[in-house]
């Protein structure tokens, strides 16, 4: 399958590359959740620049299996004379002898001046069967690897364990130059990939999101609907078996933190419902609460308002297509696999519109600050929501100069994603109604409306987004 986007990851590696270039070795730490494309990547820009390099993807094995392979790698690299050593069919005892070799790469056999590149593919892979080896990398780094001028690039999926990697107190501390955090592919590159128009790309990334093998898996069909329809009759396809191995990963299915994901995917969105439906303490849920937000698997949102609204934050999962597989296919998976995928096929379709409906705000809101400034939004930098008690007023859209302690709003705005039906007049007029309730309205308070279906005659208002402009919004 073709490679689309990163060009923002290819641009910081670019500029690591070209600081080793002028003679300073460098070290990268990238991150990002399973299926997310980090090696492929890594990968597709080595053989753009073309330069040395040695890729070892870690096996997640006893430490002499992984000393094996991670010879071999060195074997079949492009990276002299280091790689010459390795055909010799030397035997490394321990990392400290195989990361010693290394160091040859500044030796007078690398005639043509080319950086060299390591590559370590998922790092946590070796540090679960070797702790010893995050201090083992430091004393290379320390002693060798940096007077070798190289740039080493170690990536993991383990987001904690990568977190904690560089935390003060660990080895690697003060030694990594930057971090590259690898996230999905977003819905214009999704688009882009499958060469969808815009309304269907939306339809597809609310389901896929921008993970590459779930896309690549969708660019076999015509519709959104086939490709639903194929996969739920095989339990064994991505669009089924990633978000259980994404989970499986971080989360075991025993414990409190899987317990509340699993009550937000079903749409509970406030700390009394999570906790009425988990049945956990307090403590528990705050601090199950904390490691999905720390984790970035969920998001946590407060009302976009002129002031700090306490106490009304809600919660959502974070990923579109982790969202999509909790709401309908999490607990749907031995229906799949005793052959009734059709039946599960059928629930999307019965809940789709209510679901995408609510599914896209976060990606409009986001899709919106891409495009601020703009002068149709007044003088809006941020784009949140509004809720008040019980959920009244509630306005999809509301745009403020600052985060919070803005004096007034500058804009309001209705999202209208209706498969059938455009945004009215009639939603123009409520959105009037629902805005007087607002803190910060005025009447010079822009009104701005979205709709999947485009706008009908007399539907007045200040700005117009179609889903084509949120899809440039990504360009």
């Amino acid at each position: 399958m073709r490679f689309v986007g990163r060009s923002a990851e290819f641009s910081r590696l670019d500029a690591e590359l070209a600081r080793v270039e002028k003679g300073q070795a460098r070290f990268v730490v990238v991150r990002g959740r399973r299926q997310v494309g980090k090696s492929r990547l890594l990968t597709e820009w080595l053989r753009r620049r073309d330069r040395p390099h040695v890729y070892y993807q870690a096996l997640d094995k006893p430490i002499h299996q992984e000393l094996e392979s991670f010879r071999d790698a060195v074997a079949r690299s492009s990276l002299e004379p280091i790689a010459g050593i390795a055909r010799t069919g030397v035997s490394w005892s321990s990392w400290d002898s195989a990361l010693a070799v290394l160091e040859y790469i500044a030796a007078p056999g690398r005639h043509d001046g080319s950086p060299g590149v390591i590559v370590i593919d998922e790092l946590p892979c070796i540090l679960r069967n070797d702790p010893s080896f995050e201090a083992t990398l430091q004393a290379a780094w320390d002693h060798q690897l940096q007077r070798a001028g190289l740039l080493l690039i170690v990536v993991g999926s383990d987001l904690a364990m990568m977190d904690a990697l560089t935390s003060y107190g660990r080895p690697l501390y003060s030694r990594v130059d930057t971090e590259l955090r690898v996230e999905p592919l977003n819905v214009c590159e999704a688009a882009e990939l499958l060469d969808l128009g815009a309304r269907e790309a939306f339809d597809t990334y609310l389901m896929t999101g921008g993970f590459p093998k779930v896309l690549a898996a969708r660019a076999e069909h015509s519709t959104t609907s086939t490709f639903l329809n194929e996969a739920v009759a095989d339990e064994a396809h991505p669009l089924v078996y990633t978000g259980q191995r994404m989970l499986d990963a971080e989360f075991p299915p025993s414990s409190s933190s899987r317990s509340v994901l699993g009550a937000i995917g079903h749409g509970e969105r406030t700390f009394g419902h999570i906790r009425n439906r988990t049945g956990l303490s307090e403590r528990s849920l705050v601090n199950s609460l904390n490691l999905l937000k720390e984790k970035r698997v969920i998001a946590a949102e407060d009302p976009q308002a002129l002031r700090v609204v306490r106490r009304r934050t809600r919660y959502r999962v974070a990923d579109p297509y982790l969202r999509f597989w909790l709401s309908f296919l999490a607990e749907r998976v031995d229906d799949i696999a005793r052959g009734r995928g059709d039946l599960v096929a059928a629930d999307v379709e019965a809940g789709w519109q209510k679901y995408s409906g609510e599914a896209v705000e976060p990606l409009v809101r986001a899709s919106i600050e891409r495009i601020l400034p703009d002068e149709r939004f007044g003088a809006a930098r941020y784009v949140g929501s509004y809720w008040g008690r019980d959920n009244h007023p509630q306005v999809d859209l509301i745009g403020t100069e600052k985060r919070s302690g803005s004096s007034r709003l500058s804009f309001v705005g209705s999202i209208k994603w209706r498969a059938t039906k455009p945004f009215t007049a009639r939603d123009v007029v409520q959105l009037g109604e629902l805005a007087q309730h607002l803190p910060g309205w005025s009447e010079s308070t822009a009104r701005v409306g979205v709709s999947r279906l485009g706008f009908e005659p007399g539907a007045d208002l200040d700005a117009t987004l179609s889903p084509e402009d949120l899809i440039a919004a990504w360009r």
